[in-house]
């Protein structure tokens, strides 16, 4: 039984983590994109492993995982970013009609 809840409860670690540092990504790039920026948003991920690192946050399991798969998770998310602000510089030249919606 002992192993049983030790599988589930890694399960778990591993899954909550992985939310976790997605969700993180996720709200810092909807974060900055409202100031047009979105790719600035998961390089701020660094922040938090600098202060993990430094000892400056707590030491749990739960939170350097999150903080691996939030770095891992990031590269996507700032790749986006920087092609979401290309489009968006393109759409906003002069002469570019705007697309239809529909």
């Amino acid at each position: 039984m002992q192993i049983l809840l030790v599988i589930v409860e890694s399960i778990g670690l591993v899954v909550g983590s992985i939310a976790a540092a997605i969700l993180l990504c996720w709200l810092l790039w909807s974060a900055f994109r409202l100031i047009r920026h979105p790719a600035w948003g998961p390089p701020i991920v660094i922040l938090p492993v600098i202060l993990w690192a430094a000892n400056m946050l707590p030491r749990s399991e739960f939170l350097r995982m999150t903080l691996v798969f939030a770095l891992l998770a990031a590269i996507p998310f700032w790749i986006e970013g920087r092609a979401w602000r290309a489009a968006w510089i393109e759409r906003k030249r002069p002469g570019v009609d705007e697309p239809l919606h529909g």
